[in-house]
Parts: C-alpha cells; sequence; structure tokens
C-alpha cells in the first residue's frame, strides 16, 4: 500500500473534529444528546488510534516525524480549548485529561507500531 508522506498529520484533522464536539455537548445530563456526543467524540478518538496506527504501519516514518506528528496534536487540542465556549465546567475540566489522553495513546501507538514494523 502506498500512501503519501503526510498521511500520517491525520491525526490533528481528527483531533480538531474530537476537540470541537465538546461544543456540542448540552450543560446537562438530561438534555438529549447529552451522552451520544461523548459517545461521538470517544470513537472519533479511537478511529484516530486505528487509522494512525494503520498509516504508520505502511509508512515506518522516524522517530522525529512521530514527535513532530504529536507536537502538531498538541496545537489541535489546544485550538478548540482556547477558542470554545464551554457550556458547563464539566466539559471544561474533563476535556483535558481525554484529549490529552488520546494524545498520549497516539505516542504510544506510534512508537509500538514502528518498533515492531522495523523488527
Amino acid at each position: 500500500m502506498t500512501l503519501p508522506s503526510h498521511a500520517g498529520f491525520v491525526i490533528v484533522p481528527l483531533h480538531l473534529v474530537a476537540g470541537y464536539l465538546f461544543g456540542l455537548i448540552p450543560a446537562s445530563v438530561y438534555q438529549p444528546g447529552y451522552y451520544a456526543i461523548y459517545g461521538g467524540i470517544v470513537m472519533t478518538l479511537l478511529v484516530t488510534l486505528v487509522v494512525y496506527g494503520t498509516v504508520l504501519w505502511h509508512q515506518q516514518p522516524g522517530m522525529g516525524t512521530l514527535w513532530l506528528h504529536f507536537l502538531l496534536g498538541v496545537l489541535a487540542v489546544a485550538l478548540p480549548f482556547f477558542t470554545l465556549d464551554f457550556k458547563d465546567t464539566w466539559s471544561a475540566i474533563i476535556y483535558l485529561p481525554i484529549m490529552g489522553g488520546s494524545l498520549v495513546a497516539c505516542l504510544i501507538v506510534g512508537h509500538v507500531v514502528v518498533f515492531a514494523a522495523r523488527s
């Protein structure tokens, strides 16, 4: 499978989408769509992990490229945090652990996949 060299940057738009989904979360648990949007965020982040791992398996980039993906992902996570007006404080509090955990998971998956592909 041949992929373009910039395919690994897929984590940036996917993290932007997941970050901006936090702005759609209703302010109350009792409003419709509350859990559905959290489910959409989780599914988007899981798809990000799978697609990123698959892309890295086929590309086998260097460690510098992995860290570049991670740093651009950090920027993609920071942008919604500073531009969104969270409807409730719970969404603002939980935003950083969820999105930061996703970035760390992408970094771990990236290292594991690259080391496994090279050995």
